[in-house]
């Protein structure tokens, strides 16, 4: 994408996303490809005047209407965390949902370096419309592949969301503050199916981070940074569980 043609602060949130993109990276959640970002821009494009025909239109397979006109930032497919940190405009798609909200485009596209969306598109779009409809101002959506997590549903007696809650709220003050609700847990689904999409955003009804058995997590947030810290914060509960077992301290599960 070419970030030279966006404004200001559009211009602003990718550098947002990159610095994000950098922290992943350097935590290792964020392996080759992985991991993937969102955030909905729609208050940086305001009466933004192009002439959108010279763009293809994308159909989605579900209709998001609450999406009509509006914008995001999303990591595009094959992109690295690595690269898109020193280099958003690298892996960062732009695109707009139409008006019916059946379909997108991906916009200021370069013919030598045409750039598509994460595979988990689908997700990011329907936790995006929730998002917009509950109005509660979360724009952001971080996805990664968070080690200290992935280990944990490797036990099965951690594989149930009150047995996963209850275990990482005992490790750590801080998980309380931060996740008043509780976390969300949805089984082992294939990555990047509607049936992903679906479980998530229903277990999203009542939490601002979801674990993925064997496959990590998704968090939302007011800004990109706040999604990073739900998961930081939420990683080093895994992590301090992880500590005590190996150092042979009980903890009961």
């Amino acid at each position: 994408m070419q970030l030279n043609k966006t404004n200001e602060q559009a211009r602003a949130m990718a550098g947002q996303i990159a610095e994000v993109a950098a922290l992943l990276w350097q935590k290792g959640w964020a392996e080759a490809t992985s991991g993937n970002i969102s955030v909905n821009v729609t208050d940086s494009y305001p009466g933004i005047k192009m002439d959108f025909r010279s763009y293809p239109m994308i159909s989605l397979e579900t209709l998001y209407s609450t999406l009509s006109h509006n914008y995001f930032f999303i990591t595009s497919r094959g992109s690295r965390m690595r690269n898109l940190a020193t280099d958003p405009g690298s892996g960062l798609c732009l695109i707009k949902v139409n008006k019916k909200g059946d379909a997108y485009q991906v916009l200021f596209e370069e013919p030598e370096n045409p750039l598509v969306p994460s595979t988990e598109i689908l997700t990011h779009l329907t936790i995006h419309d929730k998002m917009v409809k509950a109005g509660n101002g979360n724009t952001s959506i971080v996805h990664a592949h968070v080690q200290e997590l992935v280990v944990l549903t490797h036990d099965p007696k951690l594989r149930n969301a009150i047995v996963l809650n209850k275990l990482l709220m005992s490790m750590h003050t801080e998980i309380a503050y931060f996740f008043p609700e509780g976390i969300g847990y949805v089984p082992l689904v294939t990555p990047g199916s509607a049936e992903l999409a679906k479980a998530t955003f229903k277990s999203l009804k009542d939490h601002t981070l979801v674990v993925w058995d064997k496959h990590g997590c998704i968090a939302l947030g007011k800004s990109v940074h706040e999604a990073f810290d739900r998961i930081d914060v939420l990683a080093k509960a895994a992590s301090i569980y992880a500590s005590c077992k190996a150092a042979g301290i009980s903890v009961e599960v």
